[in-house]
């Protein structure tokens, strides 16, 4: 079994002369072995809204006037995307890939579209087939940082892509050892057993069809989810168009579900895949996949003393919470009564505008 938790109580403690006691949950990634810490108390405690809204487009945009601000060696996307040479590289490959439209900014996770997702997947696959021909390359980074609390320079939406030599990720490489071993244990790819798991459980799912949308189980920030196909793919050089197109069209909902429902507007996307040398053989014991981390703009911060010091996440949202309320935009649809609520028990106004404006009732009344 993969999905594994252990539950202790604290030694007790007075609090306004009341003495307590409370429950706490030790879970272990069944993907990659992290350890999250889940307090009941924590988790139920109302942190209200990340934002209230207050953004401004920026006046100043390389990326929207990139053809004079960014160097010339440049790959055009059929999609429409536009990588070009990062200007303070750390790889050998070291790409920005900025979508359309390059006049204007899509600052809010509502604006996305589909064929925002496809440029992303489709310039991915693209830059991961000019990585893949340099036989010192082992293997291809791709990650999207949204929002200045998630690291982003430019308030344009864009990713980064990078080569990955010399040394291989760490992250990655602890990833896929847990999952070689997971496999030799159960004679299963673990991705498959843990949608079966999670399928059995129910609580943690989102999404369920050709892919598999869930919160993560030990996550390592709040509102962690984690994406992945059934197809048993483990690079995106093993797909086709219509593979990623079937995959990326039900993972639209999240992102305006994670800002109406949950309040969030700053995330990190992060696509693991296999290496490169690796990718047709770890078919049996790995996936690609895409993990969202949803970063805070207020405190608590996202990492502190128990993560930094000790690889211990300490998460103050249930994923069953996280997935209990984003399942509703997959099954019901947009509904206004479900909107993210401030202390007082009521939506932002700002929340409330662009919600009637992504539904297209823009104008009503409160």
């Amino acid at each position: 079994m993969l999905l594994k938790e252990y539950r202790g109580q604290t030694v007790p403690y007075t609090v306004d002369g009341e003495t307590r006691s409370i429950t706490f949950t030790t879970r272990t990634d069944p993907l990659s072995g992290n350890v999250a810490k889940i307090s009941e108390v924590r988790a139920n405690r109302n942190v209200g809204i990340s934002a209230e809204l207050r953004i401004k487009t920026s006046t100043k945009c390389d990326f929207c006037t990139y053809a004079k601000s960014t160097p010339a060696e440049r790959v055009q996307h059929e999609s429409g995307a536009v990588s070009v040479p990062n200007k303070y590289p750390w790889e050998k490959y070291d790409w920005v890939t900025i979508y359309p439209p390059f006049g204007e900014h899509k600052v809010l996770l509502s604006d996305l579209y589909f064929d925002d997702l496809e440029r992303m997947i489709e310039s991915s696959y693209d830059l991961a087939s000019i990585c893949a021909r340099d036989p010192q390359v082992l293997e291809f980074a791709d990650f999207t940082n949204w929002g200045t609390f998630a690291g982003a320079s430019q308030q344009h939406p864009h990713s980064q892509r990078k080569s990955m030599t010399a040394v291989s990720s760490p992250r990655l490489a602890q990833e896929l050892q847990y999952c070689r071993e997971l496999a030799r244990r159960y004679g299963k790819n673990p991705f498959d057993l843990l949608v079966r798991e999670e399928t059995e459980d129910g609580r943690r799912v989102i999404y369920n069809d050709e892919v598999y949308i869930g919160a993560a189980f030990a996550p390592t920030c709040a509102d962690e989810l984690i994406i992945f196909p059934k197809e048993s793919v483990a690079h995106i050089l093993l797909t086709d168009s219509d593979d990623r197109t079937q995959w990326i069209r039900p993972v639209l909902g999240v992102f305006p579900a994670l800002f109406f429902y949950r309040g969030i507007t700053d995330m990190n996307i992060v696509v693991h895949m296999a290496p490169f040398a690796e990718m047709g053989h770890a078919q049996g014991y790995y996936r690609w996949h895409i993990h969202i981390y949803p970063r805070r703009s207020r405190l608590p911060v996202d990492l502190a003393g128990a993560e930094i010091g000790f690889g211990t996440y300490v998460v103050d949202t249930a994923p069953e919470s996280t997935a209990e309320v984003l399942r509703r935009w997959y099954i019901e649809g947009p509904k206004e009564e479900h909107l993210v609520k401030r202390s007082n028990g009521k939506p932002s106004e700002a929340m409330l505008k662009e919600f009637r404006e992504f539904t297209g009732r823009a104008g009503e009344e409160s």
